[in-house]
C-alpha cells in the first residue's frame, strides 16, 4: 500500500494537465463524415449587445449522441433561449477540413462567435482567423493558436475520471477493468489515465496492466466500441470506462447484454437524467457531465465586452464546469465517496497533474505509446496521473 500511495507524491517536474503540448494542433484527421444538418432559430424579442449577436455552432457528428454533441447543442441552444441571439448550427463535420467551408461562410455572413466543438477544429480555426478578425473562433478541448480572435477552452476530465476509477475500485468483483476511448487526445487520455490511478486508490487487488484501446480516431464507431468491450467482458472486465460520443453507446450496449452484471461510465452529458437513455440505468456506474453553457456564455460576454482576445478557459471540476454523476443504481457509500473526491477537487484541496519533460515541456507518458517505467499500469508502481495526496478511505 505504501508504494501504491506513492504514486500519488507531487514531483518537483509536475505540472497541471492544462499545459499540455501545443503540438496536439498537427490533428488535422479523423474522417469524413456522411452529411451535414443546418438548423437555424429566430432571434427572440430582446434588445441587448447580446441578443444582437450572430451565433454558429459547429458539431463534428450531430446530437442525437447523448453525449459531446448532444450536450453543447442543449447548451448553445439553452443560451439563445436566455440571451436572443440569432443561431446556425451545422452537424456532421468530422474534420477541421470537412468544417473548413462551413466555418468560413459563417465568418463572411458576419457571425460574430462560431463554436468549434472539437480539438479537430484547431488547425483549421488559426488557419482562417486571421481573415476575419472581427469573428471569434471559440475552439472547444483545443490549447493552440495562432491569432487573438481564437479562444480556447481546454477540457480537463483528469479529476472527473480519478472518481469514476475510484468508484470503479469499490463496485468491481472481479478486479479487472477496460477502457475504451475515441482517440488518443490528450484530454480523453487524462481522463483514462485518471481512471487508473482512481482504480488503484480504491482496488488493492486491481489486476494490471488495464485493458485499454482506444478505437483510432473514430469517436462515432458504436460496432468497433461494442465488439472491443464485450472482449473485456469476456476477459474478465466488469467495470468498463468509456470517454464519450458513440463509444459511449457501445460500451453501454455490451454491459447491459452482459450475462453477469457490468458497470459501464459515460461522458459529458448526465445520462441518466435523458429519457430516451434510461435503459442505461441498470449498467451505469456514473457520469462525466461538462455544463458548456459556463465556458460558451463566458465567451459570449467577452465578445459583447470587448475583453475576447487571446482568450482562455479551462473547464474542470475545479472551474465548476465539470462534475461526476453516480448512476441511480449505485449504493450510497460509493455516492459517498465520489462526493467527498469531487469536493476536494473542486476546492482545490486534490490536484491531479502529469510529469512533464523538461526539454519539451510536453506529458512524458502521452508520448509513451508503449509506456514503461513510471508510465506503465502496475499496482506497485507510479500511473501517468500523480495527485497531491490520496485522502483516506
Amino acid at each position: 500500500m505504501k508504494e501504491r500511495r506513492a504514486v500519488a507524491k507531487l514531483e518537483s517536474g509536475l505540472v497541471l494537465l492544462v499545459i499540455i503540448f501545443a503540438g496536439v494542433a498537427s490533428y488535422g484527421f479523423l474522417r469524413v463524415a456522411p452529411s451535414t444538418t443546418t438548423t437555424v432559430t429566430a432571434t427572440l424579442g430582446a434588445t441587448s449587445p447580446l441578443s444582437m449577436l450572430k451565433v454558429a455552432l459547429i458539431l463534428p457528428i450531430d446530437p442525437t449522441d447523448n453525449s459531446w454533441n448532444y450536450q453543447a447543442d442543449s447548451a448553445v441552444k439553452a443560451l439563445q433561449q436566455a440571451y436572443g441571439f440569432t443561431l446556425n448550427e451545422t452537424y456532421n463535420k468530422f474534420t477541421g477540413t470537412d468544417a473548413q467551408p462551413a466555418a468560413v461562410s459563417y465568418a463572411q455572413r458576419g457571425f460574430n462567435v462560431i463554436f468549434l466543438q472539437g480539438i479537430q477544429y484547431q488547425t483549421m480555426a488559426s488557419t482562417i482567423a486571421p481573415q476575419y478578425p472581427n469573428t471569434l473562433f471559440v475552439c472547444v478541448d483545443c490549447l493552440a493558436r495562432n491569432a487573438s480572435n481564437v479562444y480556447l477552452i481546454w477540457l480537463d476530465i483528469g479529476g472527473a475520471g480519478f472518481i469514476e476509477g475510484a468508484m470503479a475500485g469499490m463496485m468491481s468483483q472481479s478486479h479487472i477493468y477496460g477502457l475504451v476511448g475515441g482517440g488518443r487526445v490528450p484530454s480523453i487520455w487524462a481522463g483514462h489515465e485518471g481512471f487508473k490511478a482512481g482504480v488503484l486508490y480504491t482496488d488493492p487487488k486491481a489486476k494490471t496492466p488495464f485493458q485499454e484501446t482506444y478505437e483510432a480516431f473514430s469517436w462515432s464507431d458504436v460496432a468497433g466500441a461494442t465488439k472491443t468491450a464485450n472482449q473485456e467482458i469476456a476477459s474478465g472486465a466488469d467495470v468498463v470506462f468509456s470517454s464519450g460520443d458513440g463509444i459511449d453507446v457501445g460500451v453501454l450496449s455490451a454491459a447491459r447484454a452482459a450475462s453477469t452484471q457490468v458497470w459501464a461510465t459515460n461522458a459529458y452529458t448526465n445520462l441518466s437524467s435523458i429519457s430516451a437513455a434510461s435503459g442505461n440505468n441498470k449498467v451505469l456506474l456514473a457520469s462525466i457531465v461538462v455544463d458548456w453553457s459556463i465556458p460558451y456564455s463566458a465567451a459570449l460576454r467577452a465578445y459583447v465586452g470587448g475583453a475576447w482576445r487571446n482568450g482562455f478557459l479551462t473547464a474542470s471540476i475545479a472551474s465548476g464546469i465539470v462534475k461526476v454523476q453516480p448512476g441511480p443504481n449505485v449504493p450510497a457509500n460509493v455516492k459517498a465517496l465520489a462526493a467527498r473526491l469531487q469536493t476536494d477537487f473542486l476546492l482545490q484541496a486534490l490536484v491531479i497533474g502529469f510529469q512533464t519533460d523538461p526539454k519539451t515541456s510536453t506529458p512524458v507518458c502521452f508520448e509513451q505509446t508503449t509506456p514503461v517505467g513510471q508510465c506503465t499500469d502496475t499496482g506497485t508502481g507510479n500511473t501517468a496521473a500523480q495527485l497531491n495526496y490520496l485522502p483516506p478511505l
